[in-house]
C-alpha cells in the first residue's frame, strides 16, 4: 500500500516539541527556553501542547546557529526585529 504524499503548508503548526527536538538536536527544555525569551511563539492546542510550524523549525535552527557563533538572545531578538522591519518596508513600496 502506497501512502500518499501530503504537502503541509510551511506556516501550519503541526510538529510537537519532541519532533522539533529531534530535527534540531536541541533538548525540549532549550526549545521551551527560547519561548520564554520571546524568540519563538509556538501555537498551542486546546490541551496547551506546543505545536511548531516549518517556519518555526527554520527559525529555531537559525537561533541555534547564531547562539553557537556567540550571539546573545538580545542580539538575536534585535536581528529578527530589524529583519521584520525591512520586510515590512519592502511590502509598502
Amino acid at each position: 500500500m502506497k501512502i500518499p504524499h501530503v504537502k503541509i503548508p510551511h506556516d501550519r503548526p503541526v510538529y510537537p516539541i519532541k519532533h522539533i527536538s529531534k530535527l534540531t538536536s536541541l533538548e525540549p527544555r532549550k526549545i521551551r527556553y527560547l519561548e520564554t525569551q520571546g524568540l519563538v511563539e509556538p501555537a498551542r492546542t486546546d490541551g496547551n501542547q506546543r505545536l511548531y510550524s516549518g517556519q518555526d523549525l527554520v527559525k529555531i535552527k537559525l537561533i541555534a546557529k547564531l547562539r553557537d557563533q556567540g550571539l546573545s538572545n538580545i542580539a538575536i531578538k534585535q536581528l529578527f526585529k530589524e529583519s521584520c522591519l525591512k520586510k515590512k518596508s519592502k511590502k509598502k513600496v
